[in-house]
């Protein structure tokens, strides 16, 4: 009978040669997560030292890349920021951001309440959550999307001499930014929001939602928009509001249209109001906001007798110029420009 000669020890060598594979490749990955872990290291110390250049100190406790091997992430015990020359003071909970090795343009973050945030003319604002998550993800152009999620969010002022004042609280709070193309969309809603204040103690939970396109606006996701007021990056600018919608429940209203905004800061645009229950919406805006009673009960008034029926609902066009309101040929206010 023949016998092969040699297999025994081909296998042996197959066995070998895959062992030292798993080895290099065990040690590529280690030197490029070290490799990975001192870069970022060293561009968080880049950050904090030009912002201190800046005026602002940014203080990361206990600093410590972590995740090893599949994983590359920076973990502080608190964070802090003081900008003196601004007047703000902010100090938070821990921080815990990471980023799958294999997937590093995608960085996820956690951050732990308290977020008291302390300016020099109002007392400190404190924020307390359950949860707090963040994603960014980054391509060619820099950031390209970032979302970010808070689960039971309350905001109270904080004064040394009382208890804390709770203003407001929610279910959940949730803020999407994309870019796509040149253009900014930007989505925020808000589910069960109540204010705790007690002189609103009659307005019902609501859930509000806002989705829009600003044209032009991708390059704010790069920085552009750092240091600039709402009126000054919106200046000159168009836009698309697909919705902005509040719902208290037994009452809802939703707005839609085509905007633009004049280098003076002015609104103008057509635009659709569908409205249910248009004097219960009146009233509660009365409630919230005194200031605005007489325009929403003329624009309720205006629904009763201008608007048309459309699935249960009171719908009526709004003509904004320049700043002024109308419906049709019936004026109903103006809008102070953005600042």
């Amino acid at each position: 009978m023949a016998t092969s000669s040699g297999g025994p020890g081909k296998a042996g060598r197959a066995y070998l040669w895959i062992i030292a594979i798993v080895v290099l490749l065990a040690a590529g990955l280690s030197g490029a997560w070290y490799y990975l872990a001192n870069q970022l290291d060293t561009r968080v110390a880049r950050v904090i030292e030009d912002a201190r250049a800046r005026g602002t100190a940014i203080d990361c406790a206990n600093q410590a890349v972590f995740g090893y091997p599949f994983r590359l992430g920076l973990r502080c015990d608190a964070v802090t920021l003081d900008a003196p020359r601004d007047g703000v003071r902010a100090t938070s909970g821990a921080l815990r951001t990471a980023a799958q090795i294999y997937q590093p343009n995608r960085v996820v973050a956690e951050l732990d309440a308290p977020l008291i945030v302390d300016t020099a003319d109002a007392p400190p604002l404190e924020l307390r959550w359950q949860l707090a998550q963040a994603s960014a993800s980054f391509w060619t152009e820099g950031l390209d999307r970032a979302a970010l999620t808070i689960e039971a969010p309350v905001v109270a002022l904080t004064q040394p001499a009382a208890d804390r004042l709770p203003l407001a609280e929610a279910a959940r709070v949730e803020a999407h930014l994309r870019r796509r193309d040149g253009d900014l969309d930007v989505a925020l809603s808000s589910r069960d929001t109540r204010s705790l204040a007690p002189q609103l103690s009659e307005v019902p939970p609501a859930t509000a939602g806002l989705d829009l396109t600003i044209r032009g606006a991708a390059d704010w996701l790069g920085g552009r928009a750092a240091g600039e007021t709402l009126g000054e990056l919106m200046a000159g600018r168009e836009g698309a509001l697909r919705m902005l919608s509040i719902d208290f429940g037994d009452a809802e209203m939703a707005l839609s249209g085509e905007f633009s905004v004049g280098v003076d800061g002015l609104l103008s645009g057509d635009f659709e109001l569908a409205v249910q229950d248009p004097a219960r919406i009146a009233a509660l805006v009365a409630a919230a906001a005194p200031e605005l009673a007489s325009p929403a009960q003329t624009i309720a008034t205006a629904l009763s007798f201008a608007g048309r029926s459309e699935n249960g609902r009171s719908v009526i066009g709004l003509n904004v110029r320049n700043g002024n309101v109308a419906a049709g040929v019936v004026p109903l206010g103006r809008i102070p420009p953005l600042r």
